[in-house]
């Protein structure tokens, strides 16, 4: 089995999935990725709980010790984000955070995959839709109900000067400056929903990041809420599972080690609509091998494994997303800024 040690973790961020117009996101920093289009402006974080990485960034952020963070092992956030008139609005069923691929994995999935993936969309996230073994593989999650935390609009957070990781009543921990961490917190109940056509109704986004994410699980709900340009959203996507430190995927019940499967594609998060594949932005997370890593594999033979061809039949995946024109670096503005304040 390679050794994870002998790996790096190199994560970039850009308006398209043309790693040419990505640039480094500083991991563990409070110093955003501003991404600029004509569809969208969106500041990009993220953090990873032990980040293994030859930059010299941070293996960790005091968001870790948030008591709502402590057992999460990365974070996805994308605070603030907006979109352009020329966007347009978007539904609620069509926004999606998504992960796809340039080739087929099939050859390369683990014994007892559909296994995890049956857990994902049971009991991580049942909103979540894919098919890992398409020719080319997506996985994807609404945003109303997949994205951990989501807010509306502008935020009442104040600095401290706290020098300590101790807990404050506006979400933010640590110093000032680079210190400081925004902790964001669920606040889409702010939004009105469209009314309802049938009973002329106004119903209550909950108040709760779970209770939301489980009302939009009904896609009657989802068609209802709009996301409108102008408006700044914040979205907070993070997990327990995916262990960027160990390189390895741990759902209940189940442990993968990602690197002795492998197959050298890195791994991307698209924010796209869903229907007409327009691109909004991308975050790549790629892993990079160290001088010898090479010759740390184990001859592994995993071709006794025909889990992967028995369980492709049983799948419900609906066959390649369309992947869109991807045109949005065409024309882009995309930067880091020192703090979040430069951005707001």
């Amino acid at each position: 089995m390679p050794r994870v040690d002998k790996y790096t973790l190199a994560v970039t961020a850009g308006p398209s999935r043309d790693p040419a117009t990505h640039v480094a996101v500083p991991v563990n920093t409070e110093r955003p990725v501003v991404i600029e289009t004509e569809l969208v402006r969106a500041s990009v974080h993220v953090r990873i709980q032990g980040f293994r990485n030859t930059s010299s960034l941070p293996t960790t952020s005091p968001y870790f010790t948030h008591p709502s963070h402590t057992t999460d092992k990365y974070s996805l956030s994308i605070a603030p984000l907006s979109f352009t008139p020329h966007a347009g609005a978007i539904s609620g069923d069509d926004l999606v955070l998504a992960n796809d691929f340039d080739r087929s994995i099939s050859q390369s999935l683990p014994p007892g995959f559909s296994v995890a993936w049956r857990v994902a969309r049971w009991v991580i996230d049942p909103g979540l839709d894919g098919d890992p073994w398409a020719e080319k593989p997506w996985m994807e999650g609404r945003v109303l109900s997949s994205v951990n935390v989501l807010d509306v609009g502008e935020r009442n957070t104040t600095t401290t000067t706290s020098d300590t990781n101790a807990n404050t009543v506006d979400g933010e921990i640590g110093g000032v400056g680079e210190n400081r961490v925004d902790i964001l917190t669920e606040g889409l109940h702010k939004a009105p929903l469209d009314t309802d056509d049938t009973t002329q109704t106004q119903t209550q986004i909950p108040e709760t990041g779970p209770a939301r994410m489980k009302f939009f699980i009904a896609a009657e709900n989802r068609r209802r809420f709009t996301f409108r340009p102008g408006e700044k959203y914040w979205l907070d996507f993070f997990n327990p599972y995916l262990d960027f430190n160990d390189f390895a995927l741990r759902l209940p019940g189940i442990s993968i080690h990602i690197l002795q499967y492998w197959d050298g594609q890195p791994l991307r998060y698209v924010l796209k609509n869903r229907v007409d594949g327009t691109v909004y932005l991308v975050v790549q997370f790629t892993l990079t091998p160290v001088d010898g890593a090479s010759d740390t594999s184990d001859d592994t033979d995993t071709s006794d494994d025909d889990d992967n061809d028995e369980e492709e039949d049983d799948e419900e995946g609906e066959g390649e997303q369309p992947n869109g024109d991807d045109k949005s670096g065409e024309q882009a503005r995309i930067h880091t800024v020192d703090t979040q304040d430069d951005v707001d």
